[in-house]
């Protein structure tokens, strides 16, 4: 039984350390959003990492009455570095939706200073806050953008 118990330790050591990386989003996740926050996880490597309550919310932000899923990286924080994936352009913002097909596909993938969902002229849209110099102007200045569902993605096109 002692020969076998260094076997054991590796394994149920590595099964916690796996379950304390997702203790704080417990909901199963589509593979596309998994693989996501498998690669901001090796991002920080070899810091360790911590994923903070609201990190991961869903809502459903197309319209189609299937929640989707939203990572706020403001809420992941990677060893000493607590605003690893944030600089003046705000965090990164991952939105996926679901998709005809049941999947989901990423729908936005950048930093922002601030994200809203609201409906816009009868339409599923995305408010944006962007550094300034995403509409050309110095970054502090005020740069908001809205996006519209058009049904597979959203598009500045109203």
């Amino acid at each position: 039984m002692c020969r076998m118990l260094p076997v054991f330790v590796p394994v149920i050591g590595s099964l916690l350390l796996v379950a304390s990386a997702w203790a704080q989003s417990p909901e199963d996740v589509p593979s596309v959003v998994a693989a996501a926050i498998t690669e901001a996880q090796q991002a920080c490597e070899p810091e360790s990492h911590k994923l903070e309550p609201d990190f991961i919310t869903q809502k459903d932000v197309n319209g189609d009455k299937v929640q989707d899923y939203i990572l706020d990286y403001d809420k992941f924080k990677c060893g000493d570095n607590p605003n690893f994936f944030c600089g003046t352009a705000g965090c990164l913002m991952q939105v996926f939706v679901s998709v005809d097909d049941g999947e989901y596909a990423l729908a936005l993938d950048q930093n922002v200073r601030r994200l809203q969902f609201k409906w816009v002229k009868g339409r599923p849209a995305m408010l944006l806050s962007l550094h300034g110099s995403a509409c050309g102007r110095v970054g502090a200045a005020p740069c908001n953008t809205t996006l519209y569902w058009n049904g597979a993605t959203f598009s500045p096109a109203n």
